[in-house]
């Protein structure tokens, strides 16, 4: 593809059409890498148009000279109005959010695509304003849906066990709703999780764990060695058949921790008002008032529904599906 040709496509997410366009091949490519697997729109209107470009420095623009700090910090900055919003990661873009429009326009780093999972970050950062304004609102968790079930959110900081969690529930024949980024929603008066585009990534311990994950251990060898801290990121269409579901009522909230020498893996009730403290930092974004109401509410109705859970941890990963599918309200 040539740098110097507009490349543009157009991807249906729960009947949001989503457009994007570039002059960059590999932005375009790994656009595609992420949302391809999307249906195509069946109308030509786009509801939320997405322009970027690649920089050529190493860190990211600064926002328009005198534009109102909303939300200063080292990793995240916003900058602008209730209309018009710039949000600033220093090692990965600058990106403009015009809400009377429903347009994203900005320019992002190199870093954007040679970090794990930062072009996914970066566009899901962007976008989320735009979700909640239409009553979607993102989770940090990683989401899935049982045969004839209700969804599972599985959340928490980073080396809890959330990835290999979720990778036992795929193995298993569950469908993936999300790897990173659900959307919660209200509808008929309950909390339904709609999937969100991501790829999968795991640590060589994780992969080892499942007989049909290490091929991408040994893909990654080099010279007999593998990189083990290096996280391996594939498309989850590589790994399972037919592994995406489009959406289901929450049925469950498990937050897992690793507990080293526990034999069997267990479930802790967690109280509603304890639940609902330990998802907010997951999900609300404080410089983003005008949600904050919502997003509560949201929370509140989540934890009402579906019962909450410490997910203790063994090593043993194939005791997860069912010890999981136990806690968790029943099916239709």
């Amino acid at each position: 593809m040539s740098q110097s040709t507009k490349h543009a496509t157009s991807v249906d997410l729960h009947s949001l059409t989503l457009g994007f366009q570039t002059f960059n091949a590999s932005l375009y490519d790994r656009f595609q890498a992420v949302y391809g697997h999307l249906p195509r729109p069946n109308r030509l209107k786009v509801d939320v148009s997405i322009h970027w470009t690649l920089s050529g420095s190493s860190m990211a623009p600064t926002p328009p000279v005198d534009t109102p700090v909303i939300s200063p910090n080292k990793l995240v900055s916003y900058y602008g109005s209730k209309d018009v919003v710039h949000i600033r990661m220093p090692k990965y873009g600058l990106i403009t959010v015009d809400f009377n429009r429903s347009q994203l326009t900005g320019a992002v780093t190199q870093n954007c695509l040679n970090v794990y999972g930062a072009f996914e970050d970066v566009m899901m950062i962007s976008l989320a304003p735009l979700y909640r304004r239409r009553g979607w609102f993102p989770l940090h968790a990683f989401a899935a849906l049982p045969p004839n079930g209700k969804a599972v959110l599985i959340t928490g900081e980073m080396g809890t066990g959330k990835t290999t969690t979720g990778l036992a529930l795929l193995s298993a024949g569950w469908k993936l709703l999300s790897n990173d980024s659900p959307l919660l929603t209200v509808q008929d008066n309950c909390v339904q999780v709609l999937a969100y585009p991501g790829r999968l990534s795991a640590f060589d311990d994780s992969l080892a764990r499942f007989e049909h994950l290490r091929q991408f251990v040994d893909k990654a060898r080099v010279g007999g060695k593998s990189e083990t801290k290096v996280k391996r990121v594939f498309g989850v269409e590589e790994a399972f058949d037919e592994p995406w579901a489009s959406k289901g009522m929450a049925g469950g909230v498990f937050f897992p921790q690793v507990v080293p020498g526990l034999s069997q893996s267990e479930l802790v009730p967690v109280p509603a008002t304890e639940a609902v403290l330990q998802l907010m930092p997951q999900a609300i974004e404080g410089w983003d008032k005008a949600a904050i109401g919502q997003n509560l509410q949201l929370l509140s109705k989540l934890v009402e529904q579906a019962p909450c859970y410490i997910l203790r941890l063994s090593p043993h990963v194939e005791q997860l599906p069912a010890l999981i599918e136990d806690g968790m309200i029943p099916g239709t």
